[in-house]
């Protein structure tokens, strides 16, 4: 068997994929901050949980250290991709932006014009690339060190793997994947990252935060006992969507609104609760077993996918997890992960709140995000984890255990989409061997016959059990209407 290649099987044995990657992918303790930055009074409550994965802690300094120039190239120049560019630059000194790849002209040049005004950066004409397979002419640069993906999320393993066959170091937006097949091309990637040296680092912001790091930390330590279940919650408003132009064909009108396409972003319960998912996965060390899902789409102006999830997650060793997502306005928002244990409950959410209750209701542990200000000038998670990848590449250490983990978390995603679709329960062994695809058989930028038909929105129960048969629609083109 090839290196670059793992069977179906071989996939869902791999340890260290099933093992969830648990541990951060650092290599130092953070110092004084675990003590200037907490309040502690477990009374000596802490009992190491046992694991196979240490507790790894990165350096998260204000920014990476010094170290040689690095070149970098942009693979989508959309909103993610603008941000992921800023926090690149800002994130050390030494580092600049070469060359830009998109697949719209206007969208590449509205960051290109940024890069020139804010930067002082120049991209030049031959480092100027559009189309579905521009990217390889990115990677193929001898001139460029790091690769940033922020395209879709359906593209994001296939612009990853080719990336570290040619030995860029890259920085991928989550998720990993969308669908098993894309997941398992994504680990293929991580393991040929691994071989090589090379830094493969994620979008999972949170594994940056010291909130999250600190909670991470005590819980792994036992403050919370055995950890018997979670809820986890990415409640919010309708998300941005693009209405069509007249001038777009429906594959461009789709890829503009990308954030609206099960096939283009896995549905928003990948997209967004993939960072809730995450995290019980890095606390939590375990796998899931089996989901049954539900879910519909009630007010979304644009798109096939749904606006509203909940999933009922059995993990290893029973431990049950409830998880929501919700993009519909005038709710309820939360989004939060709770971590339930024996001896108490984790309480994180980005918004600086880190506390561990027993469970009598005492607080027995709260982050100190006033010492944390007076500490730290970089408090971004989005900063900090470009901060952690530079760092990795400037010591000449490799950086892929977020990633390996994210692929467990990304097909824990797809298995809840898959189950609320349904409506059936769905079961992570099946799924992991499943051929399912989201990716069309041909790519283009015409229009689609029987657009309107193709894409619409599941409805429970009218769709086929999971596993077998890839579900991909053809996107056939037909001559644009005039």
């Amino acid at each position: 068997m090839e290196k670059s290649k793992i069977s179906r099987r071989q996939f869902i044995s791999n340890s260290a994929l099933i093992g969830a990657a648990g541990a951060i992918g650092g290599t130092t303790a953070t110092g004084g901050l675990l003590t200037s930055c907490t309040t502690d009074n477990s009374k000596g409550r802490f009992k190491l949980v046992e694991s196979d994965i240490p507790v790894i802690i990165p350096e998260m300094g204000d920014k990476a250290i010094d170290g040689k120039p690095l070149r970098a190239a942009i693979i989508g120049c959309g909103s993610r991709g603008s941000g992921a560019t800023t926090d690149f630059l800002d994130a050390a000194d030494g580092v600049t932006i070469t060359s830009m790849v998109d697949i719209f002209p206007d969208r590449l040049e509205r960051l290109r014009t940024i890069l020139a005004e804010r930067r002082n950066i120049t991209v030049s004409d031959d480092k100027i690339h559009y189309g579905f397979e521009a990217y390889k002419k990115a990677c193929d640069d001898p001139d460029i060190d790091v690769v940033l993906i922020a395209s879709p999320g359906v593209f994001h393993s296939t612009h990853t793997k080719y990336a570290i066959e040619k030995g860029k170091q890259v920085f991928c937006e989550k998720p990993a994947g969308i669908c098993p097949t894309t997941c398992r091309e994504f680990l293929v990637a991580v393991k040929m990252a691994q071989a090589k040296g090379l830094c493969l680092q994620t979008g999972a912001q949170r594994n940056h935060l010291r909130g999250y790091i600190e909670a991470y930390r005590r819980v792994r330590a036992g403050m919370i006992g055995r950890i018997t279940g979670g809820v986890l919650k990415w409640n919010q408003g309708a998300m941005n969507y693009a209405l069509r132009r007249p001038e777009w064909t429906d594959m461009e009108y789709m890829l503009r609104d990308f954030f609206s396409w099960n096939w283009l972003c896995g549905d928003h319960v990948i997209d967004q609760l993939v960072h809730q998912l995450d995290i019980f996965t890095w606390f939590s060390h375990l796998k899931p077993v089996s989901v049954v899902g539900m879910g519909s789409q009630l007010q979304r102006r644009t798109g096939d996918i749904f606006d509203n999830f909940a999933m009922d997650i059995v993990y290893e060793g029973g431990v049950r997890v409830n998880a929501q997502a919700r993009q519909i306005d005038s709710c309820s928002g939360d989004v939060s992960e709770t971590i339930i244990g024996t001896e108490g409950t984790c309480y994180t959410k980005d918004n600086g709140t880190y506390t561990i209750h027993d469970w009598d209701g005492n607080l027995v542990w709260q982050y100190d995000m006033k010492a944390e200000e007076e500490q730290f000038q970089q408090r971004s998670g989005y900063r900090l984890e470009h901060v952690d990848f530079i760092n990795h590449i400037r010591q000449g250490k490799s950086l892929t255990l977020e990633a390996e983990r994210l692929v467990t978390s990304s097909l824990t995603g797809a298995m809840c989409r898959e189950s609320a679709y349904t409506g059936r329960e769905i079961k992570w062994d099946d799924f992991l061997a499943s051929d399912l695809s989201l990716l069309p058989t041909e790519l283009h930028l015409g229009n689609i016959p029987d657009f309107e038909k193709k894409f619409v929105p599941p409805k429970m129960g009218t769709l086929a059990a999971l596993p077998g048969a890839p579900r991909a629609r053809p996107v056939t083109p037909r001559t644009p209407a005039t």
